[in-house]
């Protein structure tokens, strides 16, 4: 096993009481069976006036009574399963409470899309996750996780620092370990944008230029493949940005999770308005599993 690779001890499932789709449930399930994680399922209801309490009440779901048998039937072989509840008008507040007493190695929880001028004017909670948790975050939708699917990872190879290569082994160590646990393969994509060039320059010169930082981009990522023995037909280094390249690779490949880093902001992830992920996720359809740097 990999130093690197999240070891998965203690899952955190946030269960939504408004839905009777329960993805975050059901993968959270998936997963505590396959790693023999304990498995914690948080339910959120909001702190409301007697009011919307009432209506909260009357309009809600019990999670825990409408999926009570196929939580039982994990229990029943071996799975350590705890309920919890915390009032909360904010999941994110709700979750980051939890991960205040409780050690967690993974968060999983429903993922609802955002229209683009949410952006503008707002900012979600899962967002607000992203940014302030410690704990690496699946954001899951309806998706089935079948046998011999696909999960894209995303790496940077601009940034050579001893601090961000061990990043990039990280995301590829647990993409490793995800990819094992499903059944599934791996793609890496690598984005990269051409560096400014004077004008002084001639164009032969430029294409020149051009045609070397391509190819460093693509020894990198070789480079950073090659412990993982992946294929290079699954190495793509596509030259733009990646709120564009991200979403069009995982839909090119049928991608089932798409792999994120998660809290380093710099490099080509953080060089137009806003968190990379934030603005990637809501392109995408498929799961989301961002993983944050080490504590240091």
């Amino acid at each position: 096993m990999s130093v690197f690779m999240i070891a998965y001890r203690h899952i955190l499932a946030v269960v939504d009481t408004r839905s009777p789709t329960q993805n975050a449930l059901r993968k959270a399930l998936i997963l505590a069976d396959k790693t023999d994680a304990k498995l914690t399922l948080l339910e959120v209801p909001p702190k409301h006036t007697l009011l919307s309490r009432l209506t909260h009440s009357s309009s809600s779901i019990n999670p825990f009574v409408v999926h009570e048998k196929i939580i039982e039937q994990y229990r029943a072989q071996g799975i350590e399963i705890e309920s919890k509840t915390r009032l909360n008008n904010s999941v994110s507040k709700a979750i980051l409470e939890e991960l205040e007493h409780e050690q967690y190695d993974l968060v999983i929880l429903n993922y609802k899309h955002h229209h683009p001028l949410f952006h503008e004017f707002s900012f979600a909670d899962e967002w607000r996750l992203l940014r302030e948790s410690d704990v690496a975050v699946m954001l899951v939708g309806a998706n089935e996780w079948g046998e011999n699917g696909h999960i894209l990872t995303a790496i940077e190879t601009d940034d050579g620092s001893h601090q961000h290569n061990t990043f990039n082994q990280k995301l590829l160590d647990e993409t490793e370990h995800i990819a094992s646990l499903l059944s599934s393969d791996i793609h890496l994509v690598n984005c990269f944008l051409e560096q400014n060039i004077s004008m002084a320059i001639k164009p032969p010169k430029v294409k020149h230029h051009r045609m070397n930082d391509q190819s460093r981009h693509w020894i990198n990522l070789v480079d950073s493949a090659r412990a993982h023995q992946i294929e290079n037909s699954h190495l793509h280094l596509e030259e733009g940005l990646p709120d564009h390249i991200i979403p069009n690779m995982a839909e090119k490949y049928g991608a089932n999770i798409v792999i994120l880093g998660a809290g380093e902001h710099h490099g080509l992830f953080s060089q137009f308005k806003g968190h990379t992920s934030e603005h990637i996720i809501d392109q995408l359809n498929c799961d989301i599993f961002a993983i944050k740097p080490s504590s240091s």
